[in-house]
C-alpha cells in the first residue's frame, strides 16, 4: 500500500508548476496546472492532513493523467516538471 504526506505532495506539485486555484474550498486545496498559458489540469488535496492512501493516489494520478507510479515519483520528486510534460505530450493532453 502507498501512501504520500499531504504537504511535501503540495509542496512538490508547485515546484513542478502547478499554482493554487482562484477557486477556493473549505476541505481542498486545488492545484491547477497550465501550459502555454492555458489550463490543462486540475487535482485537489484534501485539508485534514491525513497521509494520501491507495484512493486519493489513484484520484490524483488520473487527474494529472499519470500512472499510479509515475504520479508517486512526480509528488516525490524523481519525476522532473520537464519529464511531466513529455508525458503529457505523449498522451495527446497538450494540444
Amino acid at each position: 500500500m502507498s501512501s504520500l504526506d499531504p504537504d511535501k505532495t503540495y509542496k512538490n506539485l508547485k515546484k513542478k508548476g502547478f499554482i493554487d486555484s482562484k477557486t477556493k474550498s473549505d476541505d481542498h486545496k486545488r492545484l491547477e496546472f497550465f501550459f502555454d498559458k492555458k489550463l490543462v489540469l486540475s487535482t485537489k488535496l484534501s485539508h485534514n492532513n491525513k497521509d494520501l492512501g491507495n484512493y486519493l493516489i489513484h484520484q490524483m494520478s488520473f487527474q494529472c493523467h499519470l500512472d499510479k507510479n509515475d504520479f508517486i515519483d512526480l509528488a516525490k520528486c524523481p519525476l522532473s516538471k520537464e519529464e511531466f510534460i513529455h508525458i503529457l505530450e505523449q498522451k495527446g493532453v497538450l494540444h
